[in-house]
């Protein structure tokens, strides 16, 4: 049997209501994890994932919390409502009852969601004991770039297709250029969901470079290794490692030889990413309460 349980029920947050799956262990909770879920398509793929994750820190003693953001999964409401400011809105109702306990709360974050992690963490009056980036993103920019860059190949493709073809090349919300879309005040089709005008603004506003509020930092970049390739994170996760612990929060980062999880069309597990990641929550809490004991001594 399970040294844990799990509950899964629909939770109202602002404008919409949305399922929470929650782990607990049965003898209770050193730490309470939540996971930021990334953008589109890619949370359905990196759903059992989290899951997977959820149930090893469950078994190590910490419990767990995974939501839909506002018109993503199963939420009540329609993607083209969506906003990053209201997906801030639903992780600050998700995190800010789990702050007043008195356990320590480690963020968990795949892609654009560790952006929103970091962004939260800074709404807390206190720091998380650790913040976990997956192949993270920190600036929505770089989210809404891919978008467009995928929307124009498909629009190439589109009209390559149509050559010596009678008919247009395309019609519909999807074939037209996103920014005239946004300029007439419709939404533009990108990954097979409707971006309104509001949500690529503050997608192109996003910036969750800065430091989080955080006590530490795991970051995990995940890629297949070609011949040549060093076996060593990217120049830009370095930078990242320097900026934040010369920012004051101790910083980590790993690479990981795994496919891209996230963006594959049959679901892959990566065991490897999720034993690294208890170890990292675990080591988190280890310094946490040496920390706590060197102060109280």
């Amino acid at each position: 049997m399970a040294a844990w349980t799990r509950a899964a029920r629909f939770e109202s947050f602002t404008g919409h209501s949305s399922p929470v799956l929650r782990w607990q262990p049965q003898a209770g909770a050193r730490a309470q994890a939540v996971f930021f879920p990334p953008y589109g398509d890619e949370m359905n793929q990196t759903r059992r994932m989290f899951r997977l994750t959820a149930e090893a820190l469950a078994a190590h003693g910490i419990g767990a919390c995974l939501f839909d953001l506002e018109g993503t999964g199963d939420s009540t409401a329609d993607f083209g409502q969506a906003s990053v400011s209201a997906w801030l809105d639903d992780c600050r109702t998700i995190v800010e009852p789990l702050a007043q306990r008195s356990e320590p709360l480690v963020f968990i974050g795949c892609r654009l969601g560790a952006a929103l992690a970091v962004c939260t963490s800074t709404m807390l009056a206190r720091p998380v004991a650790s913040l976990i980036g997956w192949a993270p993103l920190w600036k929505g920019a770089q989210q809404l770039g891919g978008l467009l860059r995928a929307a124009r190949m498909a629009r190439l493709a589109r009209a390559q297709q149509a050559e010596g073809a009678p008919g247009p090349a395309g019609t519909g919300a999807a074939a037209l250029d996103p920014k005239e879309c946004w300029a007439a005040g419709r939404s533009a089709w990108l990954a097979g969901y409707p971006v309104s005008a509001r949500l690529a603004e503050e997608l192109e506003a996003l910036d969750a470079s800065a430091a989080p509020r955080a006590q530490r930092a795991a970051l995990f970049e995940l890629r297949a290794l070609a011949v040549d390739d060093p076996a060593d994170v990217g120049e830009a996760m370095k930078t990242r490692v320097r900026a934040w612990s010369e920012q004051g929060v101790p910083t980590e980062a790993t690479l990981l030889q795994a496919p891209s999880f996230w963006n594959v069309v049959d679901l892959v597990d990566v065991p490897e990413l999720v034993e690294a990641t208890v170890q990292a929550v675990m080591a988190s809490l280890d310094c946490a309460t040496e920390s706590g004991a060197g102060a109280g001594s």
